[in-house]
């Protein structure tokens, strides 16, 4: 297993978050867009940790996670702030910034899972204090929008730097066994 700083995670984007196979542009996360990947400082994009820091995600290496991180636009990244994912009001829902155009709820619903289960962070997880409305909301998002083919690659791609993966895009399934819920057909 291979760890990567919290810096040098900007420079593995490029590979991770590639537009179209470009190593000179990346996704921004939750709207799509194309962003020249060289590092400005943060002015264009910087690293948005789906489990943010003031909600425990400091065990171990776990913000240093490049599973965990993302490249975000930063406006989109003001946008979220450190709001618990989520459909009803105070809530942050990962589809805004698309206009509708993309449905990351699934992509979000795991990553959190990954951390949950990889760090152990299980005491933030839940409610407006921690990163997800709820159980019920989770398990939804994840039936709602499956793992794609972005999703597969991205894993890939971590685990080729890292060694990796998220369980969790290869097996969504375990979600479900995870809490005692019926897995959906």
């Amino acid at each position: 297993k291979n760890e990567t700083s919290y810096n040098a995670t900007r420079d593995k984007f490029k590979y991770t978050d590639c537009v179209n196979s470009n190593y000179s542009n990346i996704s921004s996360f939750y709207s799509g867009k194309s962003l020249n990947g060289a590092w400005d400082g943060g002015s264009t994009w910087n690293r948005e940790h789906t489990w943010p820091n003031s909600k425990g995600d400091k065990a171990e290496n776990g913000e240093n996670d490049i599973m965990m991180l993302r490249p975000t636009s930063s406006s989109e990244n003001s946008s979220r702030g450190n709001k618990a994912y989520g459909k009803n009001s105070g809530y942050y829902n990962p589809n805004n910034e698309s206009g509708g155009t993309l449905d990351l709820r699934g992509d979000v619903a795991r990553i959190c899972l990954y951390v949950y289960t990889r760090w152990g962070n299980t005491s933030r997880m839940w409610g407006s204090n921690g990163v997800m409305e709820s159980l019920t909301v989770l398990l939804e998002w994840m039936e709602a929008d499956p793992v794609d083919t972005w999703e597969m690659g991205r894993n890939d791609s971590v685990q080729s730097i890292t060694g990796t993966r998220n369980v969790f895009v290869d097996y969504p399934e375990y979600a479900w066994l995870l809490f005692g819920q019926d897995v959906p057909a």
